[in-house]
């Protein structure tokens, strides 16, 4: 049986809105008496061509001292008027992209009121194809206007709403949205603060939806909980009814743990479309990259894996290579930020050297910090498949690969300690003490060395071989309590001020 608008909002427990968009059937209408303006509809909007041509009709005299004024196509006019409404500044830059093809307003401050004026001047808008609107603290009222003018625009295919805190309610309009528009190509909802809850509003539409082809879910909450929901997302692309154009999926950057990696890589192996998956910098552990090399094993269409930064382990990484042994689809495996020590990596050049051919293009494993040998084995490894590039080593912020200098090494390794303190509760005294057997405030390199493998902390020994000479000002031989301690604090202050530093320029990047 087929649901209506008003009792899908109703299950969902939105508010009814009355005939103008974003009002409230429980507020008070617009006085007239007042002389305010009479208020703006998108509806209208819409419809002024019909009424236009209604009025040519049935005019009987021909005015030729009056122009006639063109048809709004572009929908400045009416973008002037909503402003004046709402009170808000018109965007010239908005103004200037009307009619053109994309129309990229990030960290533009538009608030809603901004976005209701753009969404309703977009609504008799046919040229824009691309409307970008991260991070204009889009609020409800705002994120209902882009709803309603997204069933009536028919020519935007890519729609960007990340960072907007949707939360929720942002969740049931924008599942409302994709039940009624079927053009939309590309969505981009990452960083909205979504949770478990909020997947089952979002996962069937996904699922039902015959043209959308990409969608970013990042930076989310979404978790374990929500694992079933996308697994049934994933898989039910191998029904007949299927929304096969769904071909990229990126989950990074949200909760996912060791269930909702099973969860995600069942989906993925039962998936017969999706060609990129992104699921960094989740939680999903050595049992997490087993069930993902099981699914890459028995998945022959899927191009692009991303699973950087998953605290996979040896174990994960040796089943990740078991499923590339029976795939011939995978172009690109993204594996960095994860704990491969250096045995587990040659095993992987060993693997593709016995192999006669490979579809991998690209074995990224970037901040994987191994010795220097081992890009003389990647060289050999070229003689026998040349289109494979092997990627390690220390890379900047912006995936760029350098040389690792022991500078960059041994503050990257320093903080690893600093964040295994974090996660145990420890003062750097108290973790030092554990090196320190005769309690003289120095250890040794071996002694330092065994004190790390004891502790279990995640650095390979080449990385310890760099923080030791880091740390080792005076070059003694042996690790002063407050050398470490120094270093720390001189470590931590730096990164503190990059973050600042990035925060900063990210601040003043918006555009007008």
């Amino acid at each position: 049986m087929t649901t209506t608008k008003a009792e899908y909002l109703a299950t969902t427990h939105l508010p009814y809105t009355s005939r103008v968009c974003g009002r409230m059937s429980s507020e008070r209408p617009e006085s007239k008496q007042a002389g305010t303006p009479r208020g703006l509809d998108l509806r209208r909007a819409s419809k002024n061509r019909k009424r236009a041509s209604v009025d040519d009709d049935t005019e009987t005299v021909l005015d030729l001292t009056v122009a006639s004024v063109p048809y709004d196509d572009t929908g400045k006019r009416t973008y002037e008027r909503a402003c004046k409404k709402y009170g808000v500044t018109p965007s010239s830059l908005f103004l200037r992209n009307l009619a053109e093809k994309d129309i990229d307003l990030t960290n533009y401050g538009l608030g809603p009121k901004g976005v209701m004026a753009v969404s309703v001047a977009l609504v008799v808008n046919s040229t824009v194809t691309s409307l970008v609107l991260k991070g204009n603290c889009i609020d409800n009222a705002g994120v209902l206007y882009i709803q309603q003018m997204m069933t009536e625009n028919m020519s935007i295919t890519d729609l960007d709403l990340s960072e907007n805190s949707l939360g929720t309610y942002g969740a049931k309009v924008m599942g409302l949205m994709l039940r009624e528009n079927k053009v939309v190509r590309y969505l981009n909802l990452s960083g909205n603060q979504f949770t478990d809850q909020d997947a089952i509003y979002l996962t069937k539409q996904i699922q039902d939806h015959s043209s959308l082809e990409h969608v970013d879910l990042s930076h989310n909450e979404f978790g374990d909980v929500s694992g079933p929901e996308f697994e049934k997302m994933m898989s039910y692309q191998r029904q007949p009814d299927a929304n096969r154009a769904l071909l990229a999926l990126d989950l990074s950057w949200n909760q996912f743990r060791l269930i909702g990696a099973k969860h995600l890589a069942t989906g993925m192996k039962e998936n017969a479309y999706l060609k990129y998956l992104n699921v960094s910098w989740n939680g999903l552990d050595d049992g997490g990259g087993k069930d993902f090399g099981d699914a890459i094993g028995n998945n022959n269409v899927i191009e692009v894996i991303d699973l950087s930064c998953c605290r996979i382990g040896p174990e994960g990484f040796a089943g990740i290579l078991k499923g590339l042994k029976n795939n011939d689809t995978l172009q690109e495996l993204r594996i960095g930020k994860n704990n491969i020590p250096e045995d587990a990596a040659n095993a992987a050049v060993e693997m593709f050297d016995q192999m006669e051919s490979t579809a991998l293009t690209m074995l990224d494993m970037t901040d994987v910090i191994l010795g220097p040998h081992f890009q003389d084995r990647v060289d050999e490894l070229k003689e026998k498949h040349e289109g494979l590039e092997i990627k390690f080593g220390y890379g900047d912020m912006y995936g760029k690969r350098k040389m690792a200098g022991s500078v960059d090494v041994g503050e990257d390794a320093l903080l690893t300690i600093k964040e295994y303190m974090d996660r145990h509760n420890l003062t750097i005294s108290e973790l030092f003490a554990r090196f320190d057997d005769d309690g003289s405030n120095s250890v040794d390199y071996d002694e330092f060395r065994e004190g790390i493998k004891e502790a279990k902390i995640d650095l390979t020994d080449f990385q310890v071989d760099k923080l030791i000479t880091f740390i080792d000002m005076d070059g003694d031989g042996d690790l002063d309590f407050s050398e470490v301690v120094l270093k720390m604090k001189e470590v931590t202050k730096k990164r503190e001020a990059e973050d600042e530093q990035r925060k900063e320029e990210a601040k003043n990047k918006r555009k007008y």
